[in-house]
């Protein structure tokens, strides 16, 4: 497949609901044949916390507030899914 096509493709993706392109991963997840609802839903919870941490420049406390997710929470799941916080600046 051509670059201009792909480029194409991602530009009619990008332009659909995020609940469009959920529908369309989760499609794709159902006919994976090596990953299974635990790592899918892993992946997908890494992914979206690893981009929110980056909107947020790793602050927890804007990120909770943010999503309606309280900073422990947020915490735990770092923890869980083994996803490291940025380090505190030294003064």
């Amino acid at each position: 497949m051509s670059a201009k096509k792909i480029a194409e493709i991602a530009e009619q993706f990008d332009a659909l609901t995020i609940k469009n392109q959920m529908r369309i991963l989760a499609g794709k997840a159902v006919n994976s044949r090596y990953l299974f609802y635990k790592e899918i839903t892993e992946e997908f919870e890494r992914t979206l916390l690893q981009a929110l941490l980056e909107k947020y420049d790793h602050n927890l406390l804007k990120m909770s507030t943010s999503v309606k997710l309280h900073r422990n929470t947020i915490a735990k799941k770092m923890k869980k899914l083994k996803i490291k916080g940025k380090k505190a600046k030294s003064r």
